[in-house]
């Protein structure tokens, strides 16, 4: 089956697969394919924004974050300290 077979839980999975193997530009491209599938996905714009803050790639970072606050609110306590610690390193 290939990747664009597979639906977002799926390339969600994978994404978490590649990063844990250290594999950070699959993982991304795999987080990509999941929100492009389903934009509401909160779960893979948390982790890819926290994948984009571990990269040092702080303004995606802060794309992707907010876009996961705004779907999941809940998690506003984990996704405001990534915002505020992304922004503080573009001096923003």
């Amino acid at each position: 089956m290939s990747e664009e077979d597979l639906d977002h839980f799926a390339l969600y999975r994978k994404a978490k697969s590649h990063e844990a193997n250290g594999r950070y530009d699959e993982a991304l491209s795999a987080y990509s394919k999941a929100v492009r599938i389903n934009e509401e996905y909160a779960h893979a714009w948390f982790y890819k924004a926290r994948l984009h803050y571990q990269l040092g790639q702080y303004n995606e970072c802060i794309e992707c974050a907010e876009k996961a606050m705004k779907l999941a609110p809940d998690w506003s306590d984990h996704c405001t300290k990534m915002l505020v610690d992304a922004r503080a390193k573009i001096g923003g």
